[in-house]
């Protein structure tokens, strides 16, 4: 509902919305997103400052691409066909597509791989290939309790590169896991306990991912993992990037380094609406997911 008018905010304008790092909303909140493109803004908290809320421009005029981050685009695109003139209001749309091997890290990306791979083909004939990122993310290592075997995610990683490069993506976005205390928590409350390689353990999975990769022509860029950069072969992620969304858009676009993400992110300004909270606690509920995972 619109504020009363002692409580109007003013309205921030950004030519990149970001939708959005901090949940799926592509996955799960795709009524919601059509009723504030409707209302053409959206108030959105700060995380970390709940007091601070911040409205943004939602029109058109103001917003040149959206990015859309998701494990599951099915009602993104469910969405698009049933509100095509809307969505193609605006200039661009930019897809941030992860799809890792199915594990019981994610329970409940409850979506094969083929038919993933089929809303990839999709996005890609409908938008380019220009518009699509392709991201396994995160790497993740670990054990079982009562078990020293180590696991990973890696299993299906050379079928997924295999299905990816034949629609012809060149690129794979990727990171280990980082290993906050919250994450630790919640892997071992479900039996796990997640492992934190050393650069050298991590040096030698990437080069056996590496020669996979290679082999299927696709480049390893690295998100927020400066430290993987002195490994040859590995680039820097631009996961939001101002010169491809140029491209995307057919227009100028600000190349300003988002001071709001790591240290390390190379992505350029955005304004993510997301949230960790209420509605937006991600339904996948990871195991690794450095969020707020509703609980299920």
């Amino acid at each position: 509902m619109p504020l009363e008018l002692s409580e109007k905010r003013p309205i921030i304008k950004s030519p990149i919305i970001s939708c959005s790092r901090r949940t799926d909303i592509p996955a799960f909140l795709m009524g919601w997103v059509i009723k504030t493109i409707e209302m053409g803004y959206v108030d959105v908290t700060n995380p970390f400052n709940r007091k601070q809320i911040s409205r943004i421009s939602l029109k058109p005029e103001d917003v040149k691409c959206w990015v859309w981050w998701s494990k599951n685009f099915g009602e993104w695109i469910k969405s698009y066909e049933n509100n095509t003139n809307l969505f193609n209001s605006y200039k661009g749309h930019s897809f941030q597509f992860t799809i890792n091997s199915p594990s019981e890290l994610e329970k409940n990306v409850n979506i094969s791989l083929e038919d993933r791979f089929k809303q990839l083909e999709w996005l890609i004939k409908e938008f380019g290939l220009l518009a699509v990122n392709f991201r396994f993310d995160p790497i993740i290592l670990y054990k079982k309790h009562n078990s020293n075997k180590i696991l990973s995610n890696l299993d299906k990683f050379e079928y997924i590169i295999k299905n990816v490069s034949a629609f012809g993506l060149k690129e794979m976005i990727f990171s280990f896991a980082t290993i906050y205390s919250k994450v630790k928590t919640r892997m071992h409350a479900r039996g796990y306990i997640p492992i934190d390689p050393s650069f050298e353990k991590k040096r030698e999975i990437l080069n056996n991912i590496m020669e996979i990769c290679n082999k299927y022509d696709i480049n390893m860029k690295a998100c927020c993992q400066p430290d993987l950069l002195e490994i040859e072969g590995i680039e820097q992620a631009h996961c939001i990037d101002a010169y491809r969304i140029e491209k995307i858009v057919g227009e100028q676009i600000p190349k300003i380094k988002d001071t709001g993400q790591r240290n390390n992110c190379g992505c350029f300004k955005s304004k993510d609406i997301g949230g960790y909270s209420g509605i937006f606690r991600c339904r996948h509920n990871c195991a690794y997911c450095y969020a707020s995972p509703a609980k299920r």
